[in-house]
């Protein structure tokens, strides 16, 4: 057991570094992939929400795909900053990732929809 609690923060942080050893790139890269999935689990979230259902009703397919791409490129800007370690680990983790992202994107997305429909 202490052979996991040590290995998975060495892990996290070799997988952040790149082939030229740059920490910050890595953690780009780690946080560009999940800026992707959040992106695609908003555009699903979107698309359950009632409000949302409602709102899209009286746009244009135009307007509606702009207003996604605003709350949704705003979610995936957000998700990373607004994660906790926990699910930082959860999202490393294939078993978790699922949960994680809908967790984070659900929260995100909420607080996009607010910003941008004020």
């Amino acid at each position: 057991m202490m052979k996991k609690i040590i290995t998975l923060p060495v892990a996290l942080l070799l997988a952040a570094c790149t082939a030229d050893g740059n920490m910050n790139s890595g953690f780009g890269v780690g946080n560009s992939l999940i800026t992707a999935a959040v992106d695609s689990q908003c555009r699903a979230e979107l698309n359950k929400r009632n409000e949302w259902r409602m709102i899209a009703l009286a746009m244009t397919a135009e307007k509606q795909q702009e207003w996604e791409d605003k709350i949704c490129g705003c979610a995936s800007e957000e998700a990373p900053n607004q994660m906790t370690a926990n699910e930082m680990v959860q999202i490393v983790n294939p078993a978790t990732r699922t949960q994680a992202v809908a967790s984070v994107t659900a929260k995100t997305v909420t607080a996009c929809m607010k910003r941008l429909y004020r």
